[in-house]
């Protein structure tokens, strides 16, 4: 699934909507399904004579159950192509994680934020650079495109799918670039949300160990969201989701300034460019910027205002009856989003990110994956909750 800007917003946005309305019903269905009648079916059926063996030692939740239906209505139920009939809904559905992450903002005070610390932005700027210079290191290694290391540098080391999307005009990459850095990032990335929280399990970390994890790990901004609602599927301060999303939105603001570091080290060594229109650093800035960070942020600022009420947080004051309402829409948000997430996994395209683009996204992947979980254990007693 894209996590680039959603199609359908903006002009023509209320022209779509009815059209919509067959995959919403689809979607919005299915989650209802699974909250109200699968999910305390697994809550209480005995398996291997232990009851509820689905939730407590698969980790089965409403957010993987989403995806994996989602996943069944295109490559199984509708043969790998959404019928015309639900893909406005289903394109639509990419606006509820957009939204739910611009709600989380209701977790976070300024204050709490600030409480990171240096640790944590070190961290997380250290990954993106590694992983930048690993991608563009390996991609003149094995004689990569140049177009194609750009577009794979940025997807590997930010948030996938909108970064290479986001890079690919700067860059001049060609649409079959773009393609194999989405389905090298989806497919690596599909295989970490589903084995991240039964690695967290196993290792018995913390929600704030695995947030951090998985927030600096995983390579797709959908795809952390949907690990760490997997790994603990509450959302309050302090759980995986507050802590993995803080730190993924970190990550994402670096959009601009990895696509302008990339774009001058594509134009610096690309011959044979001239008459291209250049950019500054500010028009790059205006143009690539993730807007609903923008809307995270005003959550933030709006939640420490107490505009919403007390926050919850550890040691003080219980929810707000409004925070806690908040918290149950994200719930269903997210969980309606991911649905969607599913529908959009097409296996055969997956299939399609082969050769060196391949070769290349895997090494970085696993590499940043693997390191992000060694460092955080490194430092797991110097970690803040907030």
């Amino acid at each position: 699934m894209s996590d680039a800007a959603v199609s359908g917003g903006g002009s023509g946005f209320l022209q779509k909507l009815p059209g919509a309305i067959p995959g919403l019903v689809l979607i919005v269905g299915t989650m209802v399904v699974i909250r109200y009648w699968i999910e305390p079916w697994m809550s209480s059926a005995v398996l291997f004579d232990q009851k509820g063996w689905l939730v407590k030692v698969v980790h089965l939740n409403y957010i993987l159950l989403g995806i994996i239906f989602g996943m069944i209505y295109r490559n199984v139920i509708f043969g790998g192509k959404l019928p015309n009939l639900f893909v406005d809904g289903f394109r639509l559905s990419r606006l509820f994680i957009k939204t739910g992450i611009i709600l989380l903002g209701s977790l976070y005070t300024v204050q709490a934020i600030v409480q990171l610390g240096a640790i944590a932005i070190f961290l997380i700027g250290g990954f993106v650079i590694l992983s930048v210079v690993m991608v563009l290191w390996l991609g003149r290694l094995f004689s990569m495109d140049r177009s194609m290391t750009g577009v794979l540098a940025n997807a590997c080391s930010i948030c996938g799918v909108s970064a290479a999307i986001a890079t690919a005009p700067a860059v001049e990459a060609k649409p079959a670039h773009v393609a194999y850095a989405v389905a090298t990032i989806l497919g690596f990335g599909i295989l970490t949300m589903f084995i991240s929280p039964f690695i967290g399990h196993a290792l018995d970390l913390t929600d704030l160990q695995y947030g951090a994890w998985v927030g600096t790990g995983i390579l797709n901004s959908g795809q952390v969201l949907a690990a760490s609602l997997a790994f603990n599927p509450n959302i309050a301060p302090g759980t995986a989701v507050s802590v993995a999303e803080i730190w993924n939105i970190m990550r994402v603001i670096s959009i601009p300034f990895a696509v302008f570091a990339v774009t001058v080290w594509y134009w610096a060594g690309a011959q044979g460019n001239g008459g291209a229109e250049r950019k500054t650093i500010g028009q790059l800035f205006v143009e690539k910027f993730p807007v609903f960070v923008l809307g995270f942020l005003v959550m933030v600022i709006l939640t420490s205002i107490g505009a919403f009420g007390d926050v919850g947080m550890k040691g003080g004051p219980a929810a707000s009856a409004t925070i806690k309402m908040l918290r149950l829409w994200m719930t269903w948000i997210f969980g309606i989003g991911l649905v969607g997430l599913g529908g959009y996994i097409d296996v055969r395209e997956l299939a399609q990110a082969g050769g060196t683009p391949l070769k290349v996204g895997l090494i970085v992947g696993v590499t940043k994956y693997v390191l992000a979980l060694l460092v955080v254990l490194a430092i797991r007693d110097y970690l803040v909750a907030i």
